[in-house]
């Protein structure tokens, strides 16, 4: 999890990566804006921790890399979490969670999206953590966050608040 390693750039205010505006939201510390991402508009926040390269190019290589590597992305959550879609059902029966009744994988894997995209701008070292989220709510409010290291390694944490 070697993500944190230097500490933020400073970087404009503003700044336009592909046809978006990013911009430095100081509550959070990051720049944000909004790309495509599994067909799906979504927030990417991005600390810049080196100008090193052309930071829209290395952006855009990794949500390229999510966008074509969804399966690959559900099957790594999926394999970490073997037993989620089982409390889920048993949630759906003790009426902890109301949905119209137990659910398939498939049906799970359907209602999976990514809610967000976090980017560590450093160059050839860049990683990234992705938010999943699921409609209807199978998460019960929280995110099963992964992180994708620079050489794309994938690391599946748990479920955040």
């Amino acid at each position: 999890m070697g993500l944190f390693l230097k500490k933020r750039v400073e970087m404009p205010d503003k700044m336009i990566l592909g046809n978006t505006e990013f911009v430095f939201d100081r509550k959070l510390g990051f720049h944000v804006g909004e790309w495509i991402v599994w067909d799906r508009k979504t927030k990417i926040l991005l600390e810049i921790k080196s100008a090193e390269g052309n930071i829209g190019d290395i952006v855009l290589e990794k949500i390229n890399w999510i966008n074509a590597h969804k399966d690959l992305i559900i099957q790594s959550f999926l394999e970490e979490n073997d037993d989620y879609i089982d409390v889920v059902n048993e949630m759906i029966e003790d009426g902890a969670l109301e949905v119209d009744g137990k659910i398939s994988e498939d049906e799970f894997v359907k209602a999976l999206f990514v809610n967000n995209v976090t980017v560590f701008v450093n160059g050839i070292e860049t990683g990234f953590y992705i938010d999943l989220d699921a409609e209807p709510d199978y998460f019960m409010g929280h995110l099963a966050c992964i992180e994708i290291d620079c050489r794309y390694k994938i690391e599946v944490g748990g479920l955040n608040g």
